[in-house]
């Protein structure tokens, strides 16, 4: 599909391996995903919960009902909110992104409604829908809220989610990490190339497209490999899934 320079490339591309050169271009790096990056402001908020994601998993959630008691009126079954009364609760660490949702941890999320539960967290846990309670009380607030628009970017996304499995799994990726591929890295000159030279939208859909299909065998073969606890395929495949979630990301940016 990408014609133009497709010749001279693979020519320098060889060239280069020949010769043992580890050199790749700068943009080829794809930086961390936003969806799995919060912002400034929710780093530290974000902090304490992240030393623990290696907990075991329980089932808390107000439709499954948690297990704390309410600070403000001792309720049982007190999550990020409380049932009863309502009163937002102060961060548990040992609770993970899939829990927040109520959803299993896994990666082929069965659930459509993600941004519904998001929007339905939010309308009770966002701080300016606090305001007129306790300083202690929009304190939580801030951060539950925080912890919710984390989880919610985390998961929303393949790439993101599944390096938070790996996290749960008490495995670290290096996400600055390059492939050295000459096929991939030459794939990915050849997509930015007709990104750049895509004159129409219909061009950049048709690019947009055959790059997500190749982000999708490469979702698949992640989530085969975590299914089967091997995590050297595993992050093999979320190398992978970076660079193609990059070129995706251009041709939106071009649209």
């Amino acid at each position: 599909m990408w014609r133009r320079g497709a010749g001279l490339l693979r020519r320098h591309l060889a060239a280069a391996c020949s010769r043992r050169v580890r050199r790749t271009p700068a943009p080829l790096v794809p930086a961390a995903p936003s969806s799995s990056t919060p912002s400034s402001s929710c780093r530290q908020i974000l902090g304490i919960f992240r030393g623990s994601i290696g907990a075991p998993s329980r089932c808390l959630s107000n439709q499954a009902g948690g297990s704390g008691a309410c600070w403000s009126c001792g309720a049982t079954g007190a999550f990020l909110s409380c049932g009863s009364c309502g009163s937002v609760q102060p961060i548990d660490p040992s609770v993970d992104y899939f829990q927040i949702f109520g959803l299993k941890r896994e990666y082929n999320i069965k659930d459509n409604n993600l941004e519904g539960r998001y929007k339905e967290w939010q309308k009770k846990l966002h701080p300016d829908l606090v305001h007129s309670k306790s300083e202690k009380e929009r304190g939580y607030a801030a951060e539950q809220s925080a912890l919710v628009i984390d989880a919610y970017r985390t998961l929303s996304k393949p790439l993101s989610r599944a390096l938070y499995l790996l996290k749960l799994e008490g495995i670290h990726v290096d996400e600055e990490k390059t492939i050295n591929d000459p096929e991939l890295l030459m794939e990915m000159m050849e997509i930015r190339e007709a990104v750049n030279d895509a004159s129409d939208s219909q061009t950049l859909e048709k690019i947009q497209s055959q790059v997500k299909k190749k982000l999708e065998t490469w979702s698949h073969s992640f989530q085969d490999a975590f299914d089967k606890k091997d995590f050297d395929r595993a992050i093999e495949a979320t190398q992978r899934m970076r660079y193609y979630e990059r070129a995706v990301e251009e041709t939106v940016k071009k649209l």
